[in-house]
């Protein structure tokens, strides 16, 4: 009987003794910190009576903390234990290099032990890539190239500044994904900016942008074949351009001579991409002025011209008669009465071996309301 009382007395001992052991509260940590910021590594303990808590650095087996007293001489690790439970070890200003595996130790016998691990996030970072411009031949293929650092590895998304479609492997997309932009038959229109951007979950995110020219061969397109203006009024012919590079754009009268900007000629041109406008305002138009005008575009990927032909609008006069009867007599007395109306020259024969113009093959066409205001009654 004595060695059963023994033996249950050793067992209530051994349990009252493992109920008051310490023991850690809560399981291994993961904590993701990003470079440059503070790390907390938690480590909760009960029943931790007189045992001490260290810290340790796994893959060097560095100690770094025993208690509330810091053993490294790393400046930037400190420990908190303000709750007897919980002991933190602390890591300012993070680096890469303290990426890795942390051990939470309490001194028992034997020792119990657990291992919390660091990751060091890195914010993406663009280390590579296309120049920040680019050209290519219209029609022709190009490659656009990004390369980017982080931790997590980045993502490389493209897209165009203005966010509008581009075609890709036959399809229109809006944003691609990848280190490279293989982008082939490029149009014209497709001139302008990319943008490469990296992302890894790790604010900020970053981009390049990257400048596409492509090279293409004038057009140029009149907003108008004909243009009526006034005798002595000014008038504005308007040429519209695409070319890349930008082109040098002059204008001609039919004689073929470049105009020159003065008193009666002004030409401006404005531009945005590979899209350009020309306006030519001629003053005072005469009859001097009228034919046809050629819109000239040079770049050094070839030439292209149009051509809008001037006439003018003018005021003619017809002559109209009022009879008016006198009680008195038998003559009548024929009173002459002027009336003016704006009429275009509207037809213009030409020379076919030159551009010279012929006013006197003008022909004035009245209108209706113009045929009723003329009075021809016979005289009596």
């Amino acid at each position: 009987m004595s060695v059963i009382i023994f033996l249950i007395s050793m067992m209530l001992f051994r349990l009252s003794y493992a109920k008051d052991e310490p023991k850690f509260v809560g399981p291994d940590t993961n904590v993701t910190v990003v470079v440059g910021r503070d790390a907390i590594l938690s480590c909760q303990v009960q029943n931790l009576q007189n045992y001490k808590v260290a810290w340790l650095r796994v893959d060097t087996q560095t100690v770094l903390t025993i208690g509330p007293h810091v053993i490294t001489k790393n400046h930037r690790v400190g420990v908190t234990g303000a709750d007897p439970q919980a002991w933190s070890l602390t890591i300012r200003d993070v680096r890469m290099s303290d990426g890795g595996h942390y051990m939470c130790q309490v001194n028992t016998e034997p020792m119990i032990t657990q291992t919390h691990h660091l990751h060091v996030a890195v914010p993406p970072d663009i280390v590579s890539g296309s120049n920040g411009e680019v050209m290519v031949r219209e029609g022709d293929a190009v490659s656009l190239h990004c390369a980017a650092t982080g931790i997590p590895y980045p993502t490389i998304t493209w897209r165009r500044e203005d966010s509008t479609q581009f075609k890709i492997n036959g399809q229109n997309v809006m944003k691609w994904s990848g280190v490279w932009l293989n982008l082939t038959a490029v149009p014209r229109d497709l001139d302008g900016a990319f943008l490469c951007i990296a992302t890894n979950g790790v604010p900020p995110s970053v981009s390049k942008r990257i400048l596409l020219h492509v090279l293409c061969k004038p057009s140029a397109l009149v907003s108008h074949k004909m243009i009526g203006g006034y005798l002595g009024e000014p008038v504005v012919l308007q040429c519209n351009i695409e070319a890349n590079p930008t082109p040098v754009i002059y204008w001609t009268h039919h004689d073929g001579n470049k105009l020159q900007n003065g008193t009666k000629y002004q030409a401006v041109m404005s531009s945005q991409r590979y899209k350009h406008v020309s306006l030519l305002r001629i003053s005072n138009v005469s009859r001097d002025d009228i034919g046809p005008y050629f819109c000239n575009v040079e770049n050094s990927m070839g030439n292209a011209r149009d051509d809008v032909t001037l006439y003018t609008l003018v005021t003619t006069t017809v002559k109209t008669t009022t009879t008016t009867a006198r009680t008195e007599t038998t003559l009548a007395e024929i009173d002459t009465t002027s009336v003016t109306s704006v009429q275009p020259y509207a037809d213009m024969v030409e020379d076919p071996n030159h551009y010279g113009v012929d006013t006197d093959n003008f022909v004035v066409v009245l209108s209706q309301h113009q045929m009723q205001n003329l009075d021809i009654s016979p005289s009596s």
